[in-house]
């Protein structure tokens, strides 16, 4: 009973804030879904690996930690292709130097770490007023408890956040794992973590939410994690623990 309240508690919190500011509530411009600058400097590197037999077992960017200590002053974002990564083609890496929508929730300095399923092609499409905007993904295809955020976020898509979320249950938000859609179809697997979080060093590993079911086969993470290696002084943040559906 208590995992039920909670969820709908969330559910309930999530959607009467609005997570795009399109709908229709004025912002601070700083946070407005405006194109970000692109981040040329972030030198981050990406990665795919895999097993004897060629599946893939880790996907993931190593952030050095000096580039987390001189970030830009305003919405920036490094796009990195990926090869042989099944699924995934791109990781993108985007810095929110005082977050985003919902307010008192995810307002907070973060990094949002795509892993997108989608070319950028497609996610150029993802605009303001796109037709594709209006079709939202089945709910068999969203993982238990999800809460499906209402809109879509201009260059990103829609957003299925768990509805076990510490920062949906009175708790505040440091890493969400969060599956994202575009024209009903997944469009991408993200990490999104607060710069306070990650300057403290600390690592973290869970479970990544699962869909229901799909309509895409392919390999898919079971496990996300955000490691610092003191030696290399950089942090790893990856997508693990993959099984084929």
């Amino acid at each position: 009973m208590k995992s039920r309240a909670s969820a709908a508690l969330a559910a309930a919190t999530l959607s009467a804030m609005l997570f795009v500011p399109s709908a229709g509530r004025a912002m601070p411009a700083a946070m407005m879904n405006e194109p970000p600058a692109p981040w040329t400097d972030a030198g981050a590197k990406p990665f795919v690996r895999r097993d004897a037999a060629n599946h893939v077992t880790a996907i993931g960017l190593v952030i050095p930690a000096a580039a987390v200590k001189a970030l830009p002053a305003h919405r920036s974002e490094a796009v990195y292709p990926l090869q042989g990564a099944g699924l995934v083609r791109s990781a993108n890496l985007q810095w929110h130097p005082v977050g985003h929508e919902p307010m008192h929730v995810y307002d907070v300095p973060h990094f949002d770490l795509h892993f997108y399923t989608i070319s950028e092609n497609v996610r150029r499409t993802i605009v303001p007023g796109a037709a594709a905007g209006t079709v939202k993904p089945a709910k068999a295809i969203l993982s238990p408890g999800a809460i499906l955020a209402p809109g879509f976020v201009p260059g990103m898509g829609m957003h299925a956040v768990p509805g076990t979320q510490p920062e949906f249950n009175g708790g505040t938000f440091t890493i969400s794992p969060i599956l994202g859609y575009w024209n009903s179809e997944l469009a991408f697997f993200e990490v999104m973590f607060t710069k306070g979080w990650l300057v403290k060093n600390l690592d973290k590993e869970a479970a990544y939410p699962q869909p229901a079911s799909i309509h895409q086969h392919g390999q898919y993470p079971t496990r996300y994690s955000v490691h610092y290696d003191k030696a290399a002084d950089a942090y790893t943040v990856s997508l693990t623990h993959f099984r084929s559906r």
